[in-house]
Order: C-alpha cells, then structure tokens, then sequence
C-alpha cells in the first residue's frame, strides 16, 4: 500500500513481502546466474541470507556490486568490504552508520558518515537528500555535493530513489563494461535529473523518464 500526502508529495509505503520472502539463498547458490552480469544491484526486500550470500558471491567472482539497503537493517562489516557502491538515503545512512539523523544536516556531518563507511570497504559512497541534492564521497578522496534541481514542484515521491538508483547504476555498468575510469560525479548528476522528473509525476514505474527525457 502507498500514502502519498497530496500537499508535499511524499510518501509511506506498507509492503506485504509475500514473493520477496521467498527468494532464499537457492536462487543464488549457483553462481552461473552471475555469468552475464555487469554490475549486481542489491537491496534488503529480500531475506538478509539471500542478499548476503548474491553479495558475496558477486564479489569473489569480480562482479561489482551496488547496495541500496531498503529497508534498512544492521548488516555485518564484511557487506562494505570491497563494496563498489552504497546508495543510501539520509535516514538509511544514520541508521547505518549508527548515527543520529542531525548528523548529516551539514557537510562536515556527511564527509564523516561517509568516510566511516569508506573506512569499512565501500569504494563509492552516495546519500541522496531530498531536496538539499545528493552527497557523493569516494575512497580516492572525491567528494562533493550536487544541488537538487530547481524549478521542481514534488507531486509523489513514489519510486524517485529507485529511478535515481537506476540512472546512476546505467553509467557505472557502462563505464566497468567498457574499461573507462567511473565519473561519479557526472553519474549523480544524472540520476539526480531523472529523480527530479519522476517526483513530479503521480504512480511509481509510470512516472519513471526514458533515457530521452533527461539527456
């Protein structure tokens, strides 16, 4: 069930797992499914042994892998190790990080969720803040803040991480694909233009841009 608040456009969503929860560890106990793959995208819809056993396997055989842990939940350190990329929200990352939200209302609060994070294995970290923009840190020491689009009247915020996800998963498959250095900065620019766009649209996949509307 999703409760979208006419006013603000933001929303509360009631899932009944059902389907999600049967997809135990046997789907992924073989790893031939992982023969074609570029680039591994995780979250923790499904059981937590069934995400830790895709992860591990994906890393061992060099396929990177993107986690969007949401719903959030305390996960073991061995998860950030060697984890290519972490996309988390602001209340995902106190959770995370063990930290109190108010953390991350400044930079300097960011820089030091983000590298206690760095610190535990994650190679690219990413925490999307609604409309303060999204707060990107790398373990080469990029880091920055991309601004939110302006101009954007926020009708349902229905499936804006997800898009976000996606776009930003869209360049850093192509850029392992065909061997080019990862510009993460240009990635969440990106994803942050097509997040943007589906905010301002009612539904959930309805509402999410083809590549052609925001490039």
């Amino acid at each position: 069930m999703i409760i979208v608040e006419t006013a603000t456009g933001q929303n509360r969503i009631i899932i009944s797992g059902e389907a999600n929860h049967q997809v135990d560890e046997s789907y992924v106990t073989n790893g031939n499914w992982l023969e074609k793959t570029d680039l591994l995208i995780m979250q923790l819809e499904v059981p937590m042994g069934t995400v830790l056993r895709a992860v591990e396997e994906a890393k061992r055989r060099g396929v990177d892998v993107l986690l969007n842990p949401a719903p959030a939940k305390e996960l073991p350190d061995s998860v950030y190790n060697g984890l290519k990329h972490l996309v988390v929200n602001e209340t995902e990352a106190a959770i995370l990080g063990g930290v109190d939200e108010t953390e991350l209302d400044t930079i300097e609060g960011l820089e030091r969720v983000g590298r206690m994070f760095v610190g535990r294995g994650v190679e690219n970290f990413i925490a999307t803040l609604g409309g303060r923009g999204v707060y990107f840190l790398t373990r080469d020491g990029r880091s920055g803040l991309v601004e939110a689009e302006k101009g954007v009247k926020v009708v349902d915020t229905t499936g804006a991480g997800d898009t976000f996800v996606g776009r930003y998963a869209l360049d850093a498959a192509a850029a392992k694909k065909e061997g080019k250095e990862f510009d993460i900065e240009a990635a969440v620019k990106k994803a942050n233009k097509a997040a943007a766009v589906t905010v301002q649209r009612e539904g959930a996949a309805k509402s999410i841009p083809w590549r052609d509307e925001v490039e």
